[in-house]
């Protein structure tokens, strides 16, 4: 899902965590997360000032929910670094496994840090990339992806696709040096990957080699929207286990999943969404299922595109608005921490172990 690259207030959040706050208040926390494929992106409430209990107390509503973390650290958002740290650091605590996400592309192209050329093929973009992954191995996660929704730039900027591939395989090689037992991969847009595979005999997730597993991203609300099925319990098993008959032997995981509870999307329809989610991966026995986030975020808006990135979003052609309104409603919670149906909902869903 296209996300804009906004700067948290994580450098705030980290000196109240640094003070010991962090640690003091997860003292008494579970020991044991949900046994399920199920987990959650950590967006604490409060966004995008939250408290050292607002994230603590997200820890807890995860591990009661599911079984892992995530966190999509944004390439060029320094800040936010910190507090993916602090995420590793106090996952344990809560029994919780760890998927840490790289965002390094936007609309296609690379989005290193600010001062870097937006481009895999100039060395100093190369040497910040694996610098940034090293960093990031070093936390040891259970689960690494190196960058979301890779086909996207498969798509839109084909040049920088294949700059990317043996950057990729060199930044594969040393999380493994660094962090054995971290699996590691990148993740593609479902959607796109299956009109890929399935339509025009393009194996997107084969050029990106090697891989401990195939991440897919979800979204979608667009299938009963646009008239494909009349419904979410009319979408068949076989829309996602298309992936399992592609790939019979490999991990898969689903990095980001997500129904929106705002726009076009309700509260009602999130949850039925949930509660469909063991019956629609049955037959592909994902890994992980990972939430797109926690809490719903109330400052997304085109206001923060660049002039260039909302001229290539209006080409595709992509509602801007309706875009940013599902992003801001996709939480199981509201931004307050008032949990939805969906939440309530996700606490009692039963995956088929495979």
């Amino acid at each position: 899902m296209i996300r804009p690259v906004v700067k948290f207030r994580w450098s705030n959040f980290w000196r109240r965590a640094a003070a010991g706050g962090l640690m003091a208040l997860i003292a008494s926390a579970p020991q044991a997360a949900k046994d399920t494929p199920f987990g959650i992106e950590l967006i604490p409430a409060n966004m995008p000032s939250p408290s050292v209990d607002d994230a603590s107390r997200s820890l807890g509503l995860i591990s009661l929910v599911g079984s892992h973390v995530s966190k999509i650290w944004h390439w060029g958002d320094p800040d936010a670094v910190p507090f993916a740290r602090a995420m590793m650091q106090a996952s344990p605590t809560f029994g919780l496994k760890t998927l840490l996400q790289m965002g390094t592309i936007f609309l296609g192209s690379p989005a290193p840090p600010l001062g870097f050329p937006g481009s895999f093929a100039d060395p100093s973009t190369q040497a910040r990339f694996l610098s940034d992954v090293r960093m990031l191995a070093e936390m040891k996660p259970d689960y690494l992806v190196l960058t979301t929704e890779a086909n996207l730039m498969y798509r839109f900027n084909r040049v920088e696709f294949e700059r990317f591939r043996p950057l990729y395989s060199q930044a594969y090689q040393l999380v493994k040096t660094l962090s054995p037992q971290t699996k590691v991969g990148v993740s593609h847009l479902y959607s796109l990957w299956f009109a890929n595979f399935h339509i025009d005999g393009v194996d997107v997730p084969a050029m990106l080699a090697p891989s401990d597993f195939i991440a897919f991203t979800t979204y979608p609300e667009w299938l009963v929207r646009e008239g494909h099925f009349a419904s979410i319990s009319d979408i068949p098993v076989e829309w996602y286990g298309a992936s399992r008959r592609a790939y019979p032997d490999a991990r898969i995981v689903f990095s980001e999943v997500g129904w929106a509870s705002k726009v076009r999307g309700t509260p009602e329809l999130q949850a039925e969404y949930l509660q469909n989610l063991p019956r629609l991966f049955s037959t592909t026995n994902p890994e992980l299922v990972t939430w797109a986030v926690l809490h719903d975020a109330e400052y997304f808006s085109r206001s923060l595109l660049t002039p260039e990135a909302t001229a290539f979003l209006e080409s595709i052609p992509v509602d801007i608005d309706a875009l940013f309104g599902h992003f801001n409603g996709m939480g199981l919670l509201d931004g307050f921490g008032n949990p939805k149906t969906g939440y309530y909902t996700s606490s009692q869903i039963v995956f088929q172990k495979p």
